[in-house]
């Protein structure tokens, strides 16, 4: 007995060994010397450096980046492949170059990020805020993923944060906790900056994390990061195309097929894309360069290949109504339920399949 509890700790005591990662020799020596500089700006305003606890609360943002070695390669791989897109936004809209490490901070740089509250993109727009700001949450698409089209939101969003604040730092924290959380706080604490707030932990070391992501990255070789050579993502050679999918919807993967691109990178290129096809409507799509000059021929062959049928059939869901099921397809409630042999007062149940006349 005490043979195989010997055998079970020793299991353990291995599983714990290989999941804790060892600490190089030499790394808290390292971390140990680490400096700031003397002075800082954020968004073009001064950072408070003079002041001990806010050395204290950006120096611990740049150990924790800087004992994450992982992520932060990574996001230095990334930068190269979609700064130069956030960058032309930010400059077309005149806003502080800075503004970038938000989304750096807010998603590692990956459209696909979604947080336990319901944040998505590279932005992090709650449901809410991205229907405010003009971000279709529909259907096959979820446009909080689109780059662009967040990129352009997210910009106008901290902008008028900006307006209402007057600071950078203080549109920041907005941003991460919401407006009326700032403003609650700036009054009922009788402070009027950002750094002599007591706000949430996730909110108080928001701002420490963008300022560590811009050392970093503008000043990597003061911590001992060495970019020659560097193997990073470079932008990728895609050509936005505008999709008008007239009649019904359009499986992605007859786009993806259409553009000669497998289904999964289709969706890389188009994170926007969240279902398995796009009802009807108009999309800008990414394409490779290569793929562009046969798309248009390759779906039109695809189209005539499967010609539009004459019924789709629709799986009823919780909360469905007759009316609801036929503004979603577009179609005359009177068809809807003369082709399912049903009245006004008929009940449908979740689960239940309707024929749905597919044209007018």
């Amino acid at each position: 007995m005490l043979s195989r509890s010997l055998t079970v700790l020793s299991s353990i005591l291995l599983i714990i060994a290989l999941a804790v990662p060892a600490i190089a020799e030499g790394e808290v020596s390292r971390l140990l010397k680490l400096t700031l500089p003397e002075t800082l700006t954020l968004c073009g305003e001064e950072v408070p450096l003079n002041r001990e606890d806010v050395r204290e609360r950006l120096e611990l943002e740049m150990l924790v980046v800087m004992g994450n070695p992982v992520q932060t390669t990574l996001w230095l791989k990334r930068m190269p492949r979609f700064f130069p897109m956030v960058e032309a936004y930010i400059e077309k809209e005149g806003l502080p170059s800075d503004l970038k490490y938000v989304a750096v901070v807010e998603s590692n740089l990956r459209a696909d990020a979604l947080s336990r509250a319901g944040a998505s993109g590279p932005w992090q727009f709650m449901r809410q805020t991205g229907r405010m700001m003009g971000l279709n949450q529909g259907r096959g698409e979820d446009q909080r993923r689109d780059w662009e089209l967040s990129t352009s939101a997210a910009l106008e969003y901290l902008e008028s944060l900006y307006d209402d604040f007057s600071s950078w730092t203080l549109a920041l924290a907005a941003y991460n906790a919401g407006r009326g959380t700032i403003m609650g706080a700036l009054k009922s604490q009788s402070e009027s900056d950002y750094y002599g707030l007591k706000l949430s932990n996730e909110t108080e070391r928001y701002i420490f994390r963008i300022m560590a992501v811009k050392l970093l990255a503008e000043e990597p070789e003061r911590y001992g990061i060495e970019l020659e050579g560097a193997i990073c993502y470079e932008p990728l050679d895609i050509i936005p195309i505008e999709l008008e999918v007239e009649r019904r919807a359009m499986p992605v993967a007859a786009i993806a097929d259409a553009a000669g691109i497998s289904y999964r990178y289709m969706t890389e290129l188009n994170p926007w894309m969240t279902g398995s096809d796009l009802p009807k409507g108009v999309y800008k799509l990414m394409l490779p360069a290569s793929g562009v000059e046969p798309f248009a021929a390759r779906l039109d062959a695809w189209e005539g290949a499967n010609p539009e049928p004459e019924f789709i059939t629709h799986k009823v869901q919780k909360g469905d109504n007759l009316y609801k099921i036929a503004r979603k397809y577009a179609v005359n409630l009177s068809s809807l339920m003369a082709t399912n042999g049903l009245k006004k007062k008929s009940v449908i149940h979740p689960g239940q399949k309707l024929l749905v006349p597919a044209s007018n």
